[in-house]
């Protein structure tokens, strides 16, 4: 029975790594190929337009169709995150970031004493968190991979659905009367702006409704 039950688990978990691979294999492909595919980010656009096209026509304000969007995909890279990043990994990094400073600070006092014992010991123990950090670091960095992998799966076409279609004068909060698709600065269109704006707004109500914790 326990040997059965083995096996069973050991089938989820080779079955669980290669959904996570071909969902990476497909997130890197969609993140890619916009760039090294002629025409594929205008292909993803008029596809997503059949589903969006209808919705953004009834409602006929691009502000309020960027924070539907913006509440869509954060809930979709909350709800992935929660289920696809091992927590235990990210809390474990953050106690290391903690005694590193509390280090530091105790070593700057020695320091400052001019205790040479004190340092000494400081200096050993610091090493030791720093070879646990080396550890661990390969391990956060997939662990923030795998989720964005799924994440651009959904991401990156309805951004490219808002980079062909969205358009049209609107009332920009504290700026006025503007054009969506004008510049706001460094390159960034006024579209841009208020999607990060939303994105993050709303993205922090449904981490926080979730009960997920921040992955940093």
């Amino acid at each position: 029975m326990v040997k059965k039950e083995k096996i069973t688990q050991q089938k989820k978990a080779q079955m669980k790594k290669l959904i996570e691979g071909a969902a990476m294999g497909l997130g890197f492909f969609v993140m890619f190929g916009i760039i090294i595919i002629p025409g594929l980010r205008d292909d993803m656009a008029t596809y997503l337009h059949v589903v969006l096209g209808p919705p953004s026509d009834v409602i006929d304000n691009f502000l309020i169709i960027i924070i539907i969007l913006a509440i869509i995909t954060g809930f979709y890279t909350s709800i992935v995150q929660k289920y696809t990043m091992n927590w235990e990994v990210m809390a474990k990094s953050k106690e290391l970031q903690k005694k590193m400073r509390d280090i530091q600070k105790e070593f700057i006092e020695a320091k400052k004493e001019d205790n040479k014992h004190k340092i000494k010991k400081i200096e050993a123990k610091r090493a030791e968190v720093m070879k646990k950090q080396t550890e661990i670091s390969g391990e956060m960095f997939r662990q923030q991979m795998k989720p964005m992998s799924f994440i651009v799966i959904l991401t990156i076409p309805i951004f490219m659905w808002m980079w062909k279609f969205v358009s049209g004068p609107v009332l920009f909060p504290l700026i006025g009367p503007t054009e969506l698709s004008d510049i706001f600065k460094f390159g960034m269109p006024f579209w841009v702006l208020w999607y990060m704006v939303c994105s993050i707004l709303v993205t922090q109500v449904i981490r926080k409704t979730l009960g997920i914790k921040s992955g940093m």
